[in-house]
């Protein structure tokens, strides 16, 4: 936890980020990267009847953060893939807030 999930960026380029996007995030989150979970979802994007590979989709889920930790974590999302995909046109970077009491892993309760 948190986990992240990325549309509309090739696969090597998700291998890629994480090697290093995760240890940034754990920082700015102020926990262990290896909670984290990075996947890469591969989908097909159209606009008039044609393949639009013009935006990428960046979704975290977790639970609640202040809108400054959401600041922080959107930039360096941003300037991580586009440090390693200059090609990228448009990112939209998206937060959902998971309830804690609705989470639970190998059968514990958050």
């Amino acid at each position: 936890m948190p986990h992240i999930r990325m549309r509309g960026l090739p696969e090597d380029v998700v291998a890629s980020l994480s090697r290093t996007l995760l240890v940034q995030l754990a920082e700015l989150c102020r926990i262990d990267a290896q909670g984290f979970t990075l996947d890469w979802v591969p989908s097909t994007s159209y606009r008039d009847g044609k393949v639009d590979l013009s935006t990428t989709q960046v979704e975290v889920l977790w639970f609640p953060k202040d809108p400054d930790t959401h600041d922080k974590v959107e930039q360096a999302i941003r300037e991580t893939i586009t440090s390693v995909y200059p090609e990228l046109q448009h990112l939209a970077v998206m937060f959902r807030a998971l309830d804690p009491s609705c989470y639970y892993r190998d059968g514990k309760h958050f």
